[in-house]
């Protein structure tokens, strides 16, 4: 009777981590698919309630798809106690790019969306983004200090700040009107270029991509691909006189740039979304393991 026991036991247990594993992956999975479906439905609120339906408001859209993004990533770190494959370069410039940008739209309309949703809503998702950045350093910092990967965050890329303050002086639209606060909403943008380098890069020192965060970095080039999409019909508005529109194409040029920059890890992202697999980039080459 024992000897029955204890090979019952036994069996238990070796059988138990194969049953419970495709439980937990479905757990940790099944946020997502509501999580976007949220998203969706405060868009169609806010195009309805908040806009004039006019083409701007995909500004708009950018600002709200980012701070979805922000969000995806605290969850990720209160669900797994864990702040590893997240780069704090990357949010630390992030903090800043929105620091810099609020400045300019929060006191002037040069670069607001020209529908309803430029009044208030827009500047409400830079803010909500701000605050999510800033809870997620100070989490890095304090709780789950412990587990940041310093040895992988490497891409330093506050070298290129004076760079981007420079370009900002000497090329600047003037949709505000003001020297200042069109230098300052330029500095934001072209901070904006590098803020996701680092992120990117210790996604590829570490090969492996963890879902929350591949969900976050999608939704901050997504943003970014909204904002492409306006300027690029826009741009030509920035034109001074008869003189070349250089501060119009130095606006797309850079909204281009980070998306370019990001081509590789969103045809991986879009690769492992379609076949439902976790997503790896080696230093080898790029592969696609399963779940």
């Amino acid at each position: 009777m024992m000897e029955q026991l204890k090979k019952e036991a036994l069996t238990f247990s070796t059988a138990q981590p194969s049953t419970l594993e495709p439980t937990y992956h479905r757990k940790k999975s099944s946020i997502v698919g509501p999580a976007y479906l949220l998203l969706f439905l405060t868009c169609l609120v806010v195009r309805r309630v908040f806009s004039d339906k006019g083409y701007s408001s995909v500004l708009t859209l950018g600002a709200g798809t980012q701070f979805f993004g922000f969000m995806m990533l605290i969850h990720k770190v209160h669900r797994q106690k864990s702040v590893a494959g997240i780069s704090r370069r990357s949010l630390e410039t992030y903090a800043l790019v929105l620091m810099v940008k609020l400045t300019s739209t929060l006191f002037r309309q040069g670069y607001l969306p020209v529908d309803r949703s430029g009044d208030w809503v827009y500047q409400l998702g830079d803010i909500a983004s701000l605050a999510a950045v800033l809870h997620l350093m100070i989490e890095m910092h304090t709780t789950y200090k412990a587990t940041y990967q310093e040895e992988f965050d490497t891409c330093d890329v506050t070298r290129c700040y004076p760079i981007c303050v420079l370009m900002a002086i000497f090329i600047h639209g003037d949709l505000n009107n003001s020297f200042l606060f069109d230098t300052i909403w330029t500095l934001h943008m072209n901070l904006d270029v590098v803020a996701m380098v680092p992120q990117l890069w210790l996604i590829s020192r570490l090969g492996e991509v963890e879902g929350m965060t591949s969900h976050w970095v999608f939704c901050m080039v997504f943003s970014r691909a909204c904002s492409f999409s306006f300027w690029f019909y826009g741009f030509r508005e920035l034109k001074r006189g008869n003189s070349i529109n250089l501060c119009g194409w130095q606006l797309v040029i850079a909204h281009a740039l980070q998306l370019l920059l990001a081509t590789d890890f969103l045809y991986y992202y879009t690769v492992s979304w379609w076949k439902q697999k976790k997503m790896v980039l080696p230093t080898g080459g790029a592969r696609v393991n399963e779940i």
